[in-house]
């Protein structure tokens, strides 16, 4: 596919949240909101596989545009089943790995909330980035990676704040209504639940992950971030 043929189908599918690079030549303007890609793919992909170097089945939960996608499908080895919530996502992500060349993915459009992961077979990694914090039971979103994977990495938001919180299935949680100015970043719930730090960590052992090696984390008073390789057991 040539660039005059990627910069027409890019325009087919505007707009775009993110955009992609390929071949050196920068396509679509993406979002002006840069938290939207708080990462660089290639640098998490780096990352992702420093914290699970035997990483080969990966399920990545929300896959947007395809950026993660493809920088996990590239290294050699690897399969990527991608799941991603809204239509117009999935096909920009589709066009991306076409774009790629990559023939050891799998698209496939799914509500995480409500989707049965037995029936998606088993992984050896998770990737949940930018995902938890819009969902309203991440206990149980949790619960379901732990049933279809031994590791999880794992990139989110949790509450700072000790004030304004609810008590729920024996969480401390805040309600929060979804307000990304892009549509097609939010979660499929409007209103959705955030753990606060405690919870997050009691969260994942109650889901089996017994080990949670924190990468990256960054505390303010109310929206702050945590990166962490979460494994159900030690590395031997």
């Amino acid at each position: 596919m040539d660039a005059e043929e990627i910069q027409r189908r890019v325009r087919e599918l505007e707009p775009w949240v993110n955009g992609f690079e390929y071949s050196g030549v920068r396509y679509a303007e993406g979002s002006s909101h840069d938290y939207l890609l708080s990462q660089d793919p290639e640098q998490r992909a780096e990352a992702f596989f420093a914290a699970f170097p035997r990483a080969g089945r990966i399920l990545e939960l929300g896959a947007l545009e395809g950026a993660d996608t493809v920088a996990l499908a590239r290294r050699p080895g690897t399969s990527v089943l991608a799941l991603e919530g809204r239509r117009e996502n999935l096909s920009r992500a589709e066009f991306v790995v076409e774009v790629f060349g990559l023939t050891n993915v799998e698209l496939r459009l799914a509500d995480v909330e409500s989707l049965d992961f037995a029936e998606l077979g088993a992984f050896d990694v998770v990737l949940c980035a930018g995902l938890m914090y819009h969902v309203q039971e991440p206990w149980t979103l949790l619960e379901n990676i732990a049933s279809v994977a031994g590791g999880l990495y794992l990139s989110t938001h949790y509450w700072g704040a000790s004030e304004g919180l609810d008590a729920l299935a024996g969480y401390a949680v805040k309600n929060v209504r979804e307000g990304h100015p892009e549509p097609q970043a939010r979660g499929l719930s409007v209103d959705v639940r955030w753990l606060d730090r405690p919870s997050l960590f009691a969260a994942l052992k109650n889901a089996g992950f017994t080990e949670i090696e924190v990468l990256h984390e960054r505390v303010s008073a109310e929206v702050c971030d945590i990166v962490a390789a979460c494994r159900k057991e030690p590395v031997q």
